[in-house]
């Protein structure tokens, strides 16, 4: 079932990144898949929320002491949104039970044979979920490194240009990294791996995020290819009325479902959609600025690239759940007349007429066109052009962090 396969494939990914705090993730049944308060993950996941809150109102107002410039706004930007991701995610982990609900009464009907046999031997909704997860999460893996790295090289170049002999690399290292929790707290072995902590949970919670969007759209968009794969079986067969009766039931689970999700994660789309395009643009504008080290050229270009099909994949995959709700529509019209009956009309008007998409709360839906037709990539092209225009003589403003010789 797609409700099991999200709970044994992208939660595994949540346990380091403390997020959906939910418990008996691996059980068969999984009515007891559920949050529970007295846990040590729920524990684990709000001493997260704690800590982090801390850190991000620390490095917020240490920007706005340091003044607030493109690239620290981008940051407290960065900061708000993980942040209130990660609190959105603990609340749908308070509902998850209710989440498998709605997947497992849609699946009800997909256990039957005739649905299973389609399945067989394919590469399933399970090997899917599975591979569209762990490869982006994989490549994230890469791109924490590239950064972990470059912020090295960095940290190499600015203690040969300060002429630093005094002080050891690790130290100038965080210092320079985290100067925002190093001018109040001790710099300790402690307070370095609690900074590394929630520094890994809050990139890692960035790309669950898409992770978690593609893993619920691809349960929703299997079920639909299902309905049509069922539907092109039978062509050019005379099929009974109970025949035609119980497919529109089952494609009315799965609209149902559709709009359930869309009520429950709505706003996780729109803070995906709209954390990506901003972080998007705002890696273009920094694409003008000049860097000391190969490292810091790699990183920003492997970053902005990850970013990118990142967020393609989420908004295709997404996408995908409106094509193929609509798949079936030419295979019902194709049907002779003579077998025509009053549940082929009634199916085929609902698919004709069913507005079973995924959306940001209602500000957009995730359709093709959002990414693939002329009239909507061109304003958004025009967009980031003016961006860039506008911004362009910002760059001279923002100081070289290398020859930086102060930490705070």
């Amino acid at each position: 079932m797609a409700g099991r396969a999200l709970d044994h494939i992208i939660m595994p990914l949540h346990r380091c990144i403390t997020l959906l705090p939910v418990v008996n993730i691996f059980s068969a049944n999984f009515r007891t898949v559920r949050f529970k308060l007295r846990s040590f993950r729920c524990i684990y996941s709000l001493l997260y929320l704690a800590v982090t809150g801390i850190y991000c109102a620390l490095s917020i107002r240490w920007y706005i002491r340091k003044g607030l410039n493109i690239s620290y706004f981008a940051n407290c930007i960065y900061m708000v949104v993980v942040y209130l991701s990660a609190w959105l995610f603990f609340f749908i982990a308070i509902q998850w039970h209710s989440v498998l609900d709605a997947f497992a009464s849609c699946e009800r009907s997909f256990l039957r044979d005739h649905y299973r046999l389609q399945t067989k031997g394919t590469f399933n909704l399970v090997w899917k979920i599975r591979f569209a997860g762990f490869a982006i999460f994989g490549l994230a893996l890469v791109e924490d490194w590239l950064n972990y790295y470059s912020a090295y090289q960095s940290n190499i170049v600015q203690i040969a240009t300060c002429n630093r002999t005094n002080v050891t690399v690790w130290y100038n290292f965080y210092l320079r990294e985290h100067p925002h929790v190093f001018h109040i707290v001790p710099f300790n072995g402690f307070t370095i791996a609690v900074t590394e902590w929630i520094n890994r949970c809050m990139r890692y919670t960035w790309t669950y995020l898409d992770i978690f969007i593609i893993s619920f759209c691809y349960g929703a968009q299997f079920r639909y290819e299902q309905i049509f794969r069922r539907l092109a079986a039978v062509q050019g067969i005379a099929c009974p009325t109970n025949f035609w009766h119980e497919l529109r039931m089952d494609y009315v689970a799965v609209s149902e479902l559709v709009n359930e999700l869309d009520t429950r994660f709505g706003h996780l789309i729109l803070l995906a959609c709209a954390n990506d395009m901003y972080f998007i643009a705002t890696q273009l504008f920094n694409g003008f600025q000049r860097r000391r080290a190969i490292a810091n050229y790699v990183y920003f270009w492997y970053s902005l690239l990850l970013l990118m099909f990142r967020t393609i994949v989420m908004l295709y995959v997404g996408s995908g759940v409106y094509v193929a709700s609509t798949s079936p529509l030419h295979l019902l019209r194709n049907v002779p007349s003579k077998h025509w009956g009053i549940d082929l009309q009634r199916l085929t008007d609902e698919v004709a007429s069913g507005e079973n998409v995924l959306s940001g709360k209602q500000f957009f839906f995730l359709k093709r066109q959002l990414i693939l037709a002329v009239r909507c990539m061109l304003p958004m092209a025009g967009t980031l052009v003016t961006y860039e225009l506008v911004l362009l003589d910002q760059v001279k403003k923002i100081p070289d962090s290398a020859t930086d010789c102060s930490y705070f």
